[in-house]
């Protein structure tokens, strides 16, 4: 009984380091077609699950909405409209789910942070258009931590990450315009890792960064161009639970292939993997924006080129 357990552990083991390094995905299925009934999008844009990974959140940005999917691309429930009213959008682009199962929405042209109980429930706001500590100029990405303690949201145009308590109150931000160490050029992503380290997709430089929670810089990686590595108008990132780090790169500007992919790193910036095709069929991508990573490795991505949420699965993932 002792080598059998041991021999168990080994296998699951083995099986999860199969997962966090793995260098192929397959295509699953996908969901959604242009249009405004229920599952369709005008152009799909970043996807988070609750902390059960029941339910899939996604942001229909020329929709203005929230819309909720199960795992299987099953519509639950929607909410919003165009507007500037609580519970209205004007061109959500960015979503969060805390730890609490509470929806945050960086609501980018209404230059604010929406904030709804799982249902919908209008909860709070904050932001408005400007420079100052607690203005916006394109908020794109909101991102809390797990205490619920604090609030990350990247403002694009103003170049900076701003860090603000649960309710809404400004604590400190970071960046100027620039390309050196803590600086960006359209910053358009704010994650959080395992470790509560900030990571950034600096749009404008093609590369990533990364922070502590306080702002201090740690890392970053990238350059432009086609390579491995190479970013080309790069899109959104995700994180999974080994912190590895997923850049959607549509490779569309002057620079690139125009061949859209995905593309996998370690924590520290090692290039791991990508995948992506140009086209219309599954597994093809015309502009792969968000992306989400569930806890058994399978990759969801938003192409709102295409208008619908496609899935891949890690090859060697234990999980069919």
């Amino acid at each position: 009984m002792i080598v059998f357990s041991f021999l168990s552990s080994s296998l699951l083991f083995s099986a999860a380091n199969a997962f966090h390094l793995a260098k192929e995905y397959v295509f699953v299925k996908k969901w959604g077609s242009k249009g405004t009934g229920d599952g369709q999008f005008q152009r799909p844009h970043d996807l988070d699950f609750d902390s059960q990974e029941k339910y899939l959140y996604s942001l229909d940005r020329d929709g203005n909405r929230v819309q909720v999917f199960d795992k299987n691309g099953t519509f639950i429930k929607k909410w919003g409209s165009l507007g500037t009213g609580d519970g209205q959008f004007h061109t959500p682009y960015g979503v969060d789910i805390d730890s609490a199962g509470n929806v945050w929405v960086a609501d980018r042209d209404n230059a604010r942070i929406q904030k709804f109980d799982k249902d919908g429930n209008f909860l709070l706001k904050f932001g408005s258009f400007g420079a100052g500590p607690g203005q916006f100029e394109r908020p794109r990405m909101v991102a809390v931590d797990k205490a619920l303690k604090y609030v990350y949201v990247v403002d694009s145009n103003n170049n900076r990450v701003q860090k603000f308590d649960i309710n809404g109150n400004f604590i400190m931000s970071w960046g100027t315009k620039g390309s050196g160490d803590g600086q960006f050029i359209v910053p358009v992503s704010v994650e959080i890792d395992g470790n509560g380290d900030i990571i950034v997709n600096d749009r404008g430089n093609a590369r990533v960064q990364k922070f502590d929670s306080n702002g201090k810089f740690l890392l970053k990686f990238g350059s432009e161009g086609p390579g491995d590595g190479q970013f080309s108008h790069m899109e959104h990132i995700a994180v999974d639970k080994y912190n590895n780090i997923y850049v959607n790169d549509p490779q569309a500007d002057a620079t690139g292939n125009h061949i859209p992919r995905v593309q996998k790193f370690d924590s520290n910036g090692k290039f791991i993997t990508k995948w992506g095709s140009a086209g219309t069929g599954d597994g093809q991508f015309v502009d792969p924006e968000h992306l989400a990573v569930d806890s058994n490795g399978y990759v969801y991505v938003s192409d709102r080129g295409n208008n619908n949420i496609q899935v891949f699965k890690p090859v060697d993932d234990i999980h069919p």
